[in-house]
């Protein structure tokens, strides 16, 4: 692949994103500090783009190095990020990097489309009990070490990531059997006394107030008064847990590929297929919002059933 293909299909990409030639020669001037004129003949491509001020493009647009990498490996190609986490710091950042999507979500007045084949990760983070446990698991402290208390500052990130998600418009697709195996969980973590009786209650009890919790959500269509929310139950999914954030010129979709991995892209055929695949389950999935009244209570009381039998 030549110098001047590949320094066109930088300037085709950000073109894409950003817009008409002028603007990304502004953005250019404002990315690598050079004069306009300069900036309009690197667009053209009668000045090479040096390594350096491409690396200085990739990191204010990352999306250019997936665009650009797909001449060389082929189209069936996409770069990612993705998040684990084993200490407070990389709980931290995991946080923090979530709180940053969506404030850049509500900015654009974005939709999360999600899937639930477990609990989804909002429900942990609105109880600093169900945070607890569950952050402690992800991070395999609870196999070694017990549980990871949460500090002010930790927890203050998981409300604020749970404050956000309350706000953003959400279509929510849930597994009518999803407690099943999270009630087994916490019981045989009990069973190894990882947590004692007194925990496992607290729990059970902080799982039974969520689902209350989203009851009433669903009752009425809001959370707590401010994003819509349209809840729907399936009997299975065959997906992993994730959403997809989308609105006009923004879209990412995040994404489980293990319990401890969790990977975020924007790559325009995965976020395709991911609709295509949501949709499909939300298809022959009930709602329960604001209407279907025996459907809600149904399916909230199969939930709950799920805890009382344990």
């Amino acid at each position: 692949m030549g110098e001047k293909l590949f320094q066109a299909r930088i300037m085709d990409s950000l073109g894409e994103r950003l817009g008409a030639s002028e603007v990304v020669s502004k953005w250019l001037v404002e990315t690598l500090d050079i004069e306009y004129s300069t900036a309009r003949r690197k667009f053209n491509g009668d000045i090479k783009i040096s390594l350096g001020q491409f690396e200085k493009i990739v990191q204010r647009a990352p999306y250019v190095l997936a665009d650009t990498i797909k001449l060389i490996l082929g189209e069936n190609t996409f770069i990612t990020t993705y998040s684990s986490f084993r200490n407070k710091r990389e709980v931290d950042d995991y946080l923090k990097a979530i709180i940053k999507r969506f404030e850049a979500a509500l900015k654009h007045k974005a939709q999360l489309k999600y899937v639930a084949r477990d609990l989804p990760l909002f429900f942990f983070l609105a109880d600093r009990r169900l945070a607890e446990f569950k952050i402690s698991l992800w991070s395999h402290q609870l196999g070694d070490n017990g549980l990871m208390h949460l500090d002010i500052e930790t927890f203050a990130l998981c409300k604020e990531v749970h404050r956000l998600y309350k706000h953003l418009e959400s279509i929510e697709v849930w597994n009518r059997n999803m407690l099943h195996n999270q009630a087994k969980m916490i019981n045989w973590f009990c069973g190894l006394k990882r947590i004692n009786e007194t925990y496992r209650r607290g729990l059970f009890e902080a799982m039974e107030e969520q689902i209350g919790v989203y009851k009433q959500w669903s009752e009425v269509g809001r959370k707590d008064n401010a994003g819509f929310i349209d809840l729907l139950f399936t009997d299975f999914i065959t997906m992993n847990n994730g959403g997809l954030i989308e609105a006009e010129g923004l879209q990412y979709l995040m994404t489980a590929i293990s319990s401890v991995n969790f990977v975020t892209f924007n790559d325009a055929v995965l976020c395709t297929n991911f609709i295509d695949e949501f949709e499909q389950h939300r298809s022959y999935a009930i709602s329960v919002s604001c209407h279907n009244a025996l459907e809600r209570e149904r399916g909230f009381d199969l939930l709950l059933d799920e805890l009382r039998n344990h």
